[in-house]
């Protein structure tokens, strides 16, 4: 009877030793999972905001620049993730999304900026055309009144001239 409770027992320590060794790890894999999915999605949002602002006009260089940098931190979460580094897949993948903190504000700040900007540039655009179809048609006017004058007072000293 002692013999055949030595083996549960120790089956049963077995067990309790895996699930209590083991549970830690299943955490920081699902932690560092979750992480690096979330990265992901963040990066997914940022993108598209940056590509709102460039579709804007605005001039996106620092926004592609701290993209590129978000998706280097990811891929190195995801190739320690890979090998089984969770902690460091976690912490990759945390450093990724704090990268990208605020980066949505400013692309939006980016594409309205450049929108305003383009609005001015149309309306230069327009009341400027405008102004100058005005002057070239005051200044053909002018130029008409001052030929017009001039022609008429050299008629009129042609028809005072004596008759012979």
């Amino acid at each position: 009877m002692l013999r055949s409770k030595i083996p549960i027992t120790l089956v049963i320590l077995l067990l309790l030793f895996v699930t209590v060794v083991a549970s830690p790890v299943w955490a920081d894999q699902g932690a560092a999972a979750a992480a690096i999915s979330s990265a992901k999605g963040t990066i997914v949002d940022c993108y598209s905001a940056a590509k709102d602002a460039e579709a804007a006009g605005a001039n996106i260089t620092v926004l592609v620049g701290t993209l590129n940098e978000a998706g280097s931190l990811l891929s190195q979460a995801e190739s320690a993730y890979t090998a089984s580094d969770f902690d460091a897949a976690l912490n990759l993948a945390i450093q990724s999304q704090n990268t990208l903190n605020n980066f949505i504000g400013e692309a939006n700040t980016l594409r309205e900026t450049a929108t305003q900007q383009q609005n001015q540039d149309y309306l230069i655009n327009v009341v400027g055309s405008i102004i100058g179809t005005f002057a070239v048609i005051v200044a053909g006017f002018a130029a008409w009144l001052f030929l017009k004058k001039k022609y008429d007072t050299t008629e009129a000293h042609v028809s005072e001239s004596p008759r012979v």
